[in-house]
């Protein structure tokens, strides 16, 4: 193998395995405690709590359309959106469920 093609392997490793770049807790709109007509939810950086359980995020991505995709154990996700400050939609990709959710006060 050339040094070059070398030196190309070895930044497409290098790339690959890359952390995904870290939110700082402003930039991220859903964090706090939402009444989601089911259950209150609580979002902190690292956890999900879904009224009984804490799941600990395993990533979060961030779409174009100002969406985020938490993504947990077991292939499991859900998108936030339609942040306007103390509304939110939450949509659960595995089952579809929908739900409007409002902020709660600390």
């Amino acid at each position: 193998m050339s040094l070059r093609a070398s030196c190309l392997a070895l930044c497409l490793a290098a790339i690959t395995l890359a952390p995904a770049p870290a939110f700082a807790e402003d930039d991220l709109p859903f964090l706090g405690r939402w009444d989601c007509e089911v259950a209150e939810f609580t979002f902190t950086p690292d956890t999900y709590n879904n009224g009984s359980d804490d799941l600990p995020i395993l990533e979060i991505q961030e779409g174009t359309d100002g969406s985020y995709t938490l993504f947990f154990d077991d292939d499991y996700a859900i998108t936030l959106s339609g942040f306007t400050g103390d509304t939110m939609g939450w949509y659960s990709l595995a089952s579809g469920d929908a739900f409007n959710c409002t902020r709660l006060s600390e």
